[in-house]
């Protein structure tokens, strides 16, 4: 049942996505990128910054027992193939405990990494249902999909809150030591996060999300959408709730397009437009993912 399960949401993502890309001719879409400029070029580097903005915090996260740059490789492996792997953003999950095991035993891996998930979707949960209430209210026009959004930031921010009350409990290190008993000889539960270093990683995943929406912002920029404060926290946070909705595909493939351009729309933007914001913003995500596994692939080669 989980499979079929599977299956039919990854058929109902890509349907939505040729939805997308069916509602405007192919002419105009890329008239509407090549209208973009080159500044939609600085959309990979500022993935390349909050790559390692979250290489930092799980650095944190791991009391700084690993090296920096083997995190930054880390995150460009393991987050390469969660963006494009249809395995509920876990495909890259083995990666990265494959260079963790080069440092420190796997139940502190593991939990590292449960812990690095529960922060980062915690943070994420609040701000994106915090970012999408106060665009809805202090736009000047009416909010597209206003209700909706406004239930999901009542419903998003007590769960974001949940999900960071449990970095003061023992259970990312209970999972650890039951993976580890699963897996290998070891039974050692590891200790829980200390608070500084919680405060610190959760320092830099705050970044992350700025350098986030200052990518939203940069898309939004270059399709002419009016640059405010209240457009960009509503299209960010739209965007990180419809990647949660549909975090069963990779980064949300179909459901992130669906919602950005009903939004776009309501806004005003016209279809073309809108399109083309979504498209630069996925190829985005697949190129750097394509690039990272490409890296990775020579790597394991060379070994």
């Amino acid at each position: 049942m989980k499979t079929w399960l599977l299956r039919a949401w990854i058929v109902v993502g890509l349907a939505l996505f040729a939805y997308v890309l069916t509602r405007t001719p192919l002419s105009e879409i890329e008239a509407a990128i090549a209208t973009m400029g080159p500044l939609v070029l600085l959309s990979p580097v500022f993935a390349a910054l909050w790559f390692a903005t979250r290489a930092s915090a799980l650095r944190e996260i791991l009391e700084r027992r690993v090296p920096w740059r083997s995190l930054y490789a880390l995150r460009w492996i393991g987050d390469g193939y969660n963006g494009v792997l249809p395995l509920a953003g876990l495909g890259g999950e083995p990666m990265k405990l494959r260079i963790l095991d080069r440092f420190v035993p796997v139940e502190d891996g593991l939990a590292a990494l449960v812990r690095d998930r529960l922060i980062d979707n915690g943070l994420g949960f609040i701000v994106s249902g915090a970012f999408a209430a106060l665009g809805v209210v202090t736009l000047a026009q009416a909010a597209p999909a206003r209700g909706s959004l406004l239930l999901y930031a009542v419903l998003a921010v007590p769960v974001g809150g949940g999900l960071l009350a449990l970095m003061i409990t023992r259970l990312p290190g209970r999972l650890g030591a039951l993976t580890a008993r699963t897996f290998s000889d070891h039974d050692r539960e590891p200790a829980p996060l200390p608070h500084a270093a919680f405060w610190r990683a959760l320092a830099w995943f705050t970044a992350t999300r700025v350098l986030q929406a200052c990518e939203t912002a940069l898309l939004l920029a270059c399709i002419d959408v009016p640059f405010d404060l209240p457009t960009i926290l509503l299209v960010d946070g739209t965007l990180n709730a419809a990647g949660f909705v549909g975090f069963l595909m990779p980064q949300g493939l179909g459901v992130v397009e669906g919602v950005a351009v009903l939004v776009l729309r309501g806004l005003g933007v016209p279809l073309p437009a809108a399109t083309a914001f979504v498209l630069v913003r996925r190829g985005r995500v697949v190129v750097c993912g394509l690039v990272a596994i490409a890296v990775h692939a020579g790597s394991a080669l060379r070994r």
